[in-house]
């Protein structure tokens, strides 16, 4: 008879976690400082924005802890929990991050990089070991993505996907099983995020709520926190997983997922969920990304001193409902949140520009009245299902942007997944050029070589201090 105080799922998932190999090789391995380059990207990236630069004056708050980890862009250490805040909420300022689809949720996983080079950094741990961490923490969470309703139960995503970095941030740690285990019933009942942070409702200033690029770091932390605690002794919930009122519970899962969970994470065999999260080459939500591609594959073939009359986007329903029809008013965006969320706006910047970055929805920009009439007069969007996603791909998003001069000439864009896509993947050259433009403004060209250097050979490097030191600036 099975004893009355066991669940079977953290029993699960700690096995796999204390199983998962110490090292990784081949092609996963690339994967894994492919993933990291671009996440590091994406927080340099954001240094300035107002959430990071909010989330240091709260660092500000507490002493400078010279025996702690660094912030990254600064050249101040903090203890570990706040660090992983402070360069969490760099990552989710831009919608920059991946994006990893599972059966029927998704999310952001690479939110856990924050905490996991954290705890490296902290110890001193391996290069090797950072990215056998984070390998596993992707499993875990694909595993839990593939198999709980996350957003049709009200939830947000970082919710699961703490879960998953409590699995890699506990293995950072060397937890035994027993105390793996309480991690795991600390992290799954402590810390749910609701997904009315994901709502299109704007705050009194017309902007969207700003704990958006909070909340993954948040929830890193606290998974961070439910390690440290389990490894001194705390003692998390007795069922947390299985339990009547548990995490499962919360989730509406009432069907048995032990089996499927069991035979996705096998103790020994990482199941290489980093092969499948898509990356992203412009700072929007991956629902954008097929849509500035064909933007800009179109303009470029107009002819020099030709004028446009009209912008036609031909793009899937989900994309539609999620950068047009649930927005406020789309056609006239009032702030950067409300622009980078606004299919019309960002096709507009895309063919007036001839690119997007994260200077696209500056305030200036966002509020010049010519291009806010060349917006709501000229961007016209349409919905259908003829774009359809090649058979096995998820998420491609896929959207067709063609171009009208003045003179009746077409110009239409291709239909493929932004790059970065796993249908699209980038090459190191593109990961090194995105690392370049989100960093040498912060670190400068130099250091930014020199970093993009340390991770190629990241696997052979004793410690991540050598990592760390180079994201600390001045």
């Amino acid at each position: 008879m099975t004893e009355h105080w066991r669940d079977p799922v953290v029993e699960c998932l700690s096995g796999y976690a204390l199983a998962s190999p110490e090292s990784l090789e081949g092609e996963l391995l690339q994967d894994a400082k492919r993933l990291l380059t671009d996440t590091l990207a994406v927080g340099l990236g954001a240094f300035h924005h107002p959430a990071a630069v909010i989330a240091r004056k709260y660092l500000a708050l507490f002493p400078a802890d010279p025996n702690g980890v660094v912030v990254w862009g600064t050249p101040v250490k903090a203890t570990p929990d706040k660090a992983t805040l402070a360069n969490g909420v760099l990552l989710r300022c831009y919608d920059y991050n991946d994006v990893l689809s599972g059966r029927i949720s998704g999310g952001h996983p690479s939110d856990m990089v924050s905490a996991l080079v954290a705890i490296a950094d902290w110890h001193g741990i391996s290069g090797a070991a950072l990215l056998s961490a984070l390998a596993l923490g992707y499993d875990v969470t694909e595993a839990l993505y593939d198999i709980i309703p996350i957003e049709a139960a009200g939830w947000d995503h970082s919710t699961v996907s703490a879960i998953g970095a409590t699995c890699a941030i506990g293995k950072l740690l060397n937890l035994n099983f027993e105390q793996m285990c309480e991690a795991l019933g600390i992290a799954a009942i402590q810390h749910m995020q609701s997904d009315e942070i994901e709502s299109s409702i704007t705050n009194r200033r017309g902007d969207l709520t700003m704990w958006k690029r909070f909340h993954g770091a948040d929830a890193m932390r606290h998974a961070l926190d439910s390690c440290l605690l389990a490894s001194v002794g705390a003692e998390g919930a007795v069922r947390p997983f299985s339990g009547r009122l548990g995490f499962l519970a919360k989730f509406g899962v009432s069907d048995d997922l032990l089996p499927v969970l069991k035979e996705r994470l096998q103790p020994g065999r990482l199941t290489r969920a980093m092969t499948r999260t898509n990356l992203k080459r412009w700072p929007v939500g991956s629902r954008a990304q097929s849509a500035i591609a064909s933007a800009i594959t179109a303009r470029r073939q107009i002819p020099e001193g030709s004028v446009i009359a009209s912008v036609n986007v031909t793009t899937q329903p989900g994309v539609y409902h999620h950068l047009v029809e649930i927005r406020e008013d789309p056609y006239r965006p009032i702030s950067r949140e409300t622009a980078d969320h606004s299919l019309p706006y960002i096709v507009g910047a895309a063919v007036l520009d001839g690119f997007i970055d994260i200077t696209s929805f500056n305030l200036d920009k966002v509020h010049d009245a010519k291009r806010a009439a060349f917006i709501a007069d000229n961007v016209k969007i349409e919905v259908s299902k003829s774009l359809s996603e090649a058979p096995g791909s998820a998420g491609q998003n896929l959207s067709r942007v063609e171009i009208v001069t003045e003179d009746g000439r077409r110009y239409a864009g291709d239909v493929l997944p932004g790059p970065g896509h796993r249908d699209n993947p980038f090459t190191d050259s593109d990961l090194a050029e995105k690392l370049h433009d989100n960093g040498d403004g912060l670190l400068g060209s130099a250091r930014i070589d020199e970093l993009n250097g340390l991770i190629e050979r990241l696997e052979i490097v004793a410690s991540t201090k050598q990592l760390t030191a180079l994201l600390a600036g001045s």
